[in-house]
């Protein structure tokens, strides 16, 4: 995977969990099927842009780049 792809991966993760919130928060505390919903958000919206079915190595760097995104504070960066 190429840095371009990753940087791609990191900027719809980041964009999934802007877009729902409510899973983002279900996954910090746990709440029994949000990571399971972000992550199936995360993996359509790439497989979307890509056009096509993601390899799993692929499909596991959606679930890193998801996991580390949602397990940020709401804006951390401010």
């Amino acid at each position: 995977m190429s840095v371009s792809d990753a940087e791609a991966i990191r900027e719809i993760a980041r964009r999934t969990v802007a877009a729902w919130p409510d899973l983002a928060e279900g996954t910090r505390t746990a709440r029994p099927k949000a990571w399971g919903a972000l992550a199936a958000h995360g993996v359509t919206a790439l497989r979307r842009r890509l056009g096509r079915p993601l390899t799993e190595a692929e499909r596991r760097a959606m679930w890193d780049a998801l996991w580390r995104a949602a397990r940020e504070e709401p804006d951390a960066d401010r």
